[in-house]
């Protein structure tokens, strides 16, 4: 079991040995246990999500949406997953793909939380030196039109 920490209250959250993830709750007296059971999801995937948020100990707001036989493209190439805010899209049919592709969204996920402030930071910059490089374009083009009209006079 590993601790898991809300704004209010401490989760003991793991599996049991039949690969249920289980979360216990810390500040219940009965310290009740919940199972959660997949709908529409395989089991093995959605445990082996709630396997990977547990190893890192983070990315528990991460979903999954598992669309077998959908056909997406980026790029011109044809999508496999695709992480889209919070979610993590598999498109694949064979689980045994789509276990792998999980692992891979999932990282795709905690790189881009970790890297997103400097991805604000680069395009604010950016922002900047549009702004300033409009306002150099706008003199020099005062500056040629001035010597534009003055060569006809």
């Amino acid at each position: 079991m590993r601790d898991v920490y809300t704004k209010d209250k401490r989760i003991k959250v793991g599996f049991d040995l039949k690969g249920n993830l289980t979360k216990q709750l810390e500040n219940s007296e009965e310290k009740p246990s919940i199972h959660i059971r997949p709908t529409k999801l395989p089991r093995t995937l959605e445990a082996e999500l709630e396997k990977l948020k547990l190893k890192v100990g983070m990315g528990f707001e991460v979903n999954l949406k598992w669309l077998p036989g959908t056909v997406k493209y980026k790029n011109g190439k044809q999508l496999l997953e695709e992480v889209v805010g919070n979610t993590v899209f598999i498109y694949v049919e064979d689980l045994t793909e789509a276990t792998y592709l999980l692992a891979h969204g999932f990282s795709e996920w905690l790189l881009n939380k970790h890297t997103k402030k400097y991805r604000l930071l680069i395009n604010k910059l950016i922002e900047l030196f549009e702004d300033l490089q409009y306002e150099e374009k706008e003199i020099f083009m005062d500056v040629m039109t001035k010597l534009l009209t003055e060569v006809d006079k």
